[in-house]
């Protein structure tokens, strides 16, 4: 059903169009907690935005889409019967259940933030990036304002020995070379379309300018010592995150950096707004930024920031904080000022990465996956493009043309250039 507002022969256009989903998180088949039959859906034990808790009505439309639920309520037994259905189909399809519910929400590919290769993941429906948050992370740090450094510390070293380095390099310079460019280089040779930071989850997005003398030196005593304080330790990740982001644009690797709110208890939104990243723009011009979920609630800084010819935006995870009107009006600033750098995204998340973020155990809870997210996320992104447009459309702002063809760079055409992506359809 068109939302009061919409021109229907757009909102037929962008549900007829095969997305390109430039973010999102669709785990490989069988890793995600069976659930309990008894307690089908575990709630999280603090406050959630209104859509994302458990209860959200718009799970039954979901299941009913992909599962055929034919209830219109939570009952246990209900959904015991819609868990055993569930896990009917995955083993019907198998390898390829991933991409039949990618077909099933009309998604031709979903850029997939993982770099664990699975054959339920094809890249030529998955086309990945690499969290690189842990090369931030060169030394041990505890406690970091904000953020589990121990896990961060934890990945790095792991990364690291995969690198070949069972030992931290003893230099500064050793480091950069062995296992940050190391890292990027294969990343980029084993097919990667480009990196992801979810940095303000751990400490704020302003990365100062320092001296490579002393951040050599900071290096240098924190590999002696084992450690180094907070402040020290940022200084190092200052540095190392702006030479990161100028390799990946040197190797055409596009960066993501979640930007806006985040669903940690006690999160910096400050932090996140992206204003902070302005100094980083324009040192690394040659490098291609997405801020992701469109900066909310810094979204007039976020459409402002577009004006730099290397910076995108997207309105993922957005369409699941916020309800298709209110979603819309984030997307027409955008479309307004710079409608050939807005992307379609979902951010379609299970709550197995929901627990990572967060902070907190990953609860288990199969029938909340990131399919039965990228149903409602999609959805929601659909209808708020739809209202954006009709409402251009109706102040002669845009003409029908124009329309059709932001339908097409938003849906499709500026994911592919910014990924360097193939065009075709699948």
């Amino acid at each position: 059903m068109d939302l009061a507002g919409t021109d229907s022969g757009l909102q037929r256009q962008i549900e007829a169009t095969r997305a390109i989903d430039d973010h999102a998180h669709p785990l490989p088949l069988g890793i995600e907690a069976p659930g309990n039959p008894d307690q089908p859906i575990q709630r999280y034990d603090y406050e959630l935005p209104k859509r994302m808790r458990q209860d959200n009505p718009e799970y039954l439309d979901a299941w009913a889409a992909l599962w055929g639920y034919q209830h219109r309520d939570f009952d246990v037994p209900h959904l015991r019967d819609l868990m055993e259905r569930k896990t009917a189909i995955m083993a019907e399809k198998g390898a390829g259940y991933n991409s039949w519910v990618l077909d099933r929400i009309n998604i031709d590919r979903m850029v997939n933030i993982n770099s664990d290769m699975h054959d339920s993941l094809p890249t030529s429906r998955f086309p990945w990036c690499a969290h690189v948050e842990w090369m931030l992370w060169p030394l041990a740090c505890e406690p970091m304002p904000g953020g589990p450094s121990k896990m961060l510390s934890e990945t790095m070293v792991r990364k690291r020995r995969a690198l070949g380095l069972e030992k931290a390099p003893g230099t500064f310079d050793g480091y950069m070379d062995d296992v940050v460019f190391a890292g990027l280089k294969q990343i980029k040779e084993s097919g990667g379309v480009g990196v992801k930071f979810n940095t303000p989850y751990y400490r704020d997005l302003s990365f100062g300018k320092h001296e490579k003398a002393d951040v050599s030196a900071l290096y240098a005593r924190g590999i002696r010592d084992g450690s180094l304080p907070p402040a020290e330790h940022k200084v190092v990740q200052d540095y190392v995150f702006r030479a990161l982001v100028v390799e990946a644009g040197r190797l055409d690797l596009g960066v993501q950096m979640h930007t806006g709110y985040g669903v940690r208890r006690q999160f910096g939104i400050s932090g996140s707004n992206p204003l902070l990243m302005e100094p980083v723009f324009r040192e690394a011009e040659g490098t291609r930024f997405m801020m992701l979920h469109g900066g909310w609630p810094f979204v007039k800084e976020t459409v402002a920031l577009m004006g730099f010819t290397n910076v995108y935006n997207d309105f993922s995870c957005a369409d699941i904080y916020q309800y298709p009107r209110s979603l819309a009006q984030q997307i027409r600033q955008a479309l307004e000022w710079f409608p050939e750098k807005l992307m379609y995204g979902t951010d379609a998340y299970s709550d197995r990465v929901f627990g990572m973020l967060s902070g907190t155990p990953p609860k288990a809870n199969p029938l909340h996956g990131w399919e039965e997210k990228a149903w409602i996320i999609d959805r929601t992104g659909r209808q708020a493009l739809g209202l954006a447009l009709s409402g251009m459309l109706a102040d002669r702002v845009i003409t029908a043309k124009e329309a059709e063809s932001y339908i097409q760079m938003v849906m499709r055409d500026t994911v592919v250039g910014f990924h360097g992506l193939d065009g075709s359809r699948h």
